[in-house]
């Protein structure tokens, strides 16, 4: 990333070119009277902006330790009626940050737009810096949709996917269009499209930070949001036996890494961020102490590793808060999508692994020994709308466990039935309604683009 930091200034200067002062145009994708980059290295310089942005916390995103501890406070791993303070970063529900939260179009949109910029008009696409350049736009580009398309999108419908609104997909320029959005399935097909370009062009080694197998990564969360079960599998089985699960010390070593991606660690924002701000993000995550129903899931107690470090004796959260994808995540996505293949014994295969990997003197589960569905859990129905099993319940436990402070349980939760839940905080009840999952969109970008709907339940809210 040397490189990268020498030509910050360079590129700050170049990107505020391209900055817009009105509130209709974050869509636009070519602003008026503005000279677009002429050489490779130019355009180079727009890509070095954005990837510094995602390596110090600022890009809006991929995420900061602070954003990462928000999404904590949304689901229900904290539990907010035992706060002890308040700080400014953690919100008592999601309903609380739904004022920052709709100006995420705004945020994402312009990023996108660069990267179309350096599609579009970089002059040397098929020089072995310009097609690395290439392949990298494209992964950034299919993960910022995918990151959107998460926040901004109702989860996936397999009874009716295409009633399910989905972006705007902007991929070229087009300085007068008013981009309607897509459905869902649309969406999904193309963030496959950009991710699989990426990955054809096979740029396994780059200093651009979104190699080939961070958009693999992105393809594979791409189609487990998607429901395509076996083409999820099928790519994460492959980056789990590239980035095999690590055990132990090395395992607590990369969790409680502070800014360096170690072990399994496959994409990694924030490794430069300050030091400061990360102790900040862990001292506030003490102020509201883990959920009682989160702590009795460590049923092993201290044979399991996590149990150890992963917070103290008052349940105050002690792990690392961390903005990253890593093998564990893909070996528990390949426990569920071999459930919803209707293959319980390859499910319980890696769900063993992960908890071998995890809890000392370990006994597998199988079939015939797992708990019995916890009636009194907030997930009722699994991705699909079915019942919740034994299993799949033990598989979305040992996930909400695993990647505990890394902002997952309360996509979890999304992808999942969205639950409706309420905390009491001071005698006031915050409620999570369902609606509440999904981000809205401005009013002021709906009033300046006619094409562009509301998600459900914002209708008559401004």
């Amino acid at each position: 990333m040397n490189k990268i930091k020498h030509l910050v200034n360079k590129a700050t200067l170049l990107i505020a070119c391209f900055s817009f002062a009105g509130c209709s145009d974050f869509l636009d994708v070519k602003p008026y009277g503005q000279k677009l980059p002429d050489t490779n290295d130019d355009f180079e310089q727009l890509l070095v902006s954005q990837l510094r942005a995602i390596d110090v916390g600022n890009d809006e995103v991929f995420g900061s330790h602070k954003q990462m501890l928000k999404y904590e406070c949304y689901s229900d791993n904290l539990n907010a009626a035992q706060l002890t303070s308040k700080p400014n970063n953690m919100p008592i529900y999601v309903g609380e940050d739904i004022g920052g939260t709709q100006y995420r179009f705004r945020k994402v949109y312009p990023k996108i737009r660069n990267l179309n910029i350096i599609l579009g008009n970089m002059p040397d696409k098929d020089s072995e810096k310009g097609r690395e350049m290439v392949a990298v736009c494209h992964a950034m580009r299919g993960a910022m949709y995918f990151v959107l398309m998460r926040e901004s999108c109702e989860p996936y419908n397999a009874t009716d996917p295409n009633s399910v609104l989905g972006l705007p997909l902007v991929s070229q320029f087009d300085i007068e269009a008013k981009p309607v959005r897509a459905t869902l399935p649309a969406t999904i097909d193309f963030i496959v499209s950009d991710l699989r370009k990426a990955i054809d062009m096979n740029v396994e080694k780059t200093k651009y930070m979104f190699n080939t197998d961070v958009a693999r990564a992105y393809l594979a969360r791409t189609y487990f949001w998607g429901q395509r079960w076996r083409e999820a599998a099928e790519l994460a089985e492959a980056l789990l036996n590239k980035y095999p699960l690590l055990e132990g010390e090395a395992y607590k070593d990369m969790i409680q890494a502070e800014t360096e991606a170690k072990g399994n660690v496959i994409f990694r924002s924030c490794s430069a961020m300050s030091l400061s701000g990360y102790k900040t993000s862990m001292k506030n995550a003490k102020s509201r102490p883990i959920a009682l129903d989160f702590y009795r899931l460590f049923a092993e107690k201290k044979r399991d590793i996590r149990y150890t470090f992963f917070f103290d004796k008052k349940l105050q959260s002690s792990k690392g808060i961390h903005m990253w994808v890593r093998s564990a995540e893909m070996c528990l996505m390949l426990a569920e999508c071999y459930v919803h293949q209707g293959n319980n014994e390859r499910a319980l295969k890696y769900l063993n692994d992960l908890r071998a990997k995890r809890i000392k003197d370990y006994k597998p589960l199988t079939m015939a020994n797992l708990p019995p569905v916890d009636k009194e859990a907030l997930v009722k129905t699994d991705a699909t709308g079915k019942p919740i099993t034994p299993i799949m319940q033990a598989i979305l436990n040992e996930r909400r466990k695993e990647l505990f402070m890394e902002g997952d349980r309360f996509y979890e939760l999304k992808r999942n039935g969205r639950p409706e839940f309420w905390v009491g905080v001071n005698g006031m009840k915050y409620e999570t309604k369902k609606y509440l999952y999904t981000y809205p969109l401005a009013y002021t970008d709906l009033i300046t683009n006619e094409n562009l709907k509301q998600n459900p339940g914002y209708e008559d809210k401004r």
